[in-house]
């Protein structure tokens, strides 16, 4: 196995690794980790990317495909949601600021566009961020995404923290008709949710499949496991945000509803995991933060874990190499069986 380098000092680094052996001897589940998790990975359809980080020491403990850049899909909110709340703790912004949601505003998925599909409506910035987060709302997504200041600005901060695997260039808006195979997009402000509708309907089969094809090899809004799972790590730690944001994101992420058969799929019910998921025809992800429980030895700690599937069938094929990682990697650590997965499996969400 291999260990975490990512911006950690050499002596940090070396303590990592002490503390990365001392886990390993506490707990002999440990020592078949890499094979579970190879095993699982290579015998999915598809590309698949797993990474893998314990956060207490900093150790990295898998990565398969880990620089291999992966369609985020709605993953791709984190990074703006961790913008927003930079400049929210900066004094830039603040969260009773409005927001005007107009006609052409609105996108396909989830909550505004069922509840306001003609838009005009007004919310705050701190509505939208709950709305994005826990129920992965695309309108909420690209609303956010223009307080900001636009993709270059994430893509900006991103990199200067370090995450050079981490990319936000689009809105959403733009990657749902450029992955439908929608060649010529009328000018933004038409972009109704009826006229959005009516051009994807329109778009031939096989230039709907050679679309999404280029979709999955398009480097833009992507994001290669192991710096989205450092992100995580850093998150966790406090290293990204002030505590009380980074807090407010991590309670977000725990209240998330989207993916139940992906990584919290097969964990008790009461294990915290603090995450975000993105799905696409041709994609299915999640990316989080598990807090384990107490093991007999008396150790807890958390575990960073990105898991990136890409052109793997159907979707309940896809979420369930999600859900086999989460249940190899906590049945490791815990040294705790877990019950065999349930089928048939609930159709994916964002």
């Amino acid at each position: 196995m291999t260990h975490a380098r990512h911006h950690i000092p050499h002596v940090v680094a070396i303590t990592s690794v002490m503390l990365c052996a001392q886990l390993f001897a506490a707990d002999p589940g440990l020592e078949t980790l890499d094979s579970r998790l190879t095993k699982i990975v290579r015998t999915a359809r598809g590309q698949v990317g797993v990474s893998l980080f314990h956060v207490e020491s900093g150790a990295r403990l898998f990565s398969f495909n880990g620089r291999q850049p992966f369609a985020m899909a709605s993953v791709y909110k984190l990074p703006i949601a961790f913008e927003l709340l930079t400049q929210i703790a900066k004094r830039r912004l603040t969260f009773d600021q409005l927001v005007v949601v107009g006609p052409s505003d609105i996108r396909a998925c989830c909550t505004l566009s069922r509840r306001h599909p003609n838009g005009g409506i007004t919310m705050t910035v701190g509505e939208l961020l709950e709305v994005m987060i826990t129920d992965s709302d695309n309108t909420a997504g690209d609303a956010l995404l223009r307080v900001v200041g636009g993709p270059s600005i994430v893509e900006r901060h991103m990199s200067a923290l370090g995450f050079t695997g981490i990319h936000v260039n689009r809105y959403e808006g733009a990657i749902a008709f450029e992955m439908m195979g929608v060649a010529e997009p009328p000018p933004e402000a038409a972009w109704t949710l009826d006229v959005q509708r009516t051009l994807i309907d329109k778009v031939p089969l096989h230039d709907l499949l050679a679309a999404r094809a280029r979709y999955t090899t398009d480097v833009r809004d992507t994001a290669t496991p192991d710096d989205m799972a450092a992100f995580l790590l850093k998150l966790q730690r406090g290293e990204l945000l002030p505590a009380p944001y980074t807090e407010l994101l991590l309670d977000l992420l725990a209240r998330v509803k989207t993916g139940p058969r992906r990584l919290k799929d097969r964990l008790p019910p009461d294990t915290i995991v603090a995450h975000k998921t993105g799905t696409t025809a041709v994609v299915v992800n999640d990316v989080g933060i598990i807090t384990l429980p107490w093991n007999d030895s008396g150790y807890t700690g958390h575990l960073a874990l990105a898991v990136f599937v890409m052109n793997g069938g159907r979707a309940s094929a896809m979420q369930k190499v999600i859900s086999d990682v989460g249940a190899a990697v906590y049945e490791s650590f815990t040294g705790r069986p877990l019950p065999p997965p349930s089928r048939p499996a609930r159709r994916a969400r964002p």
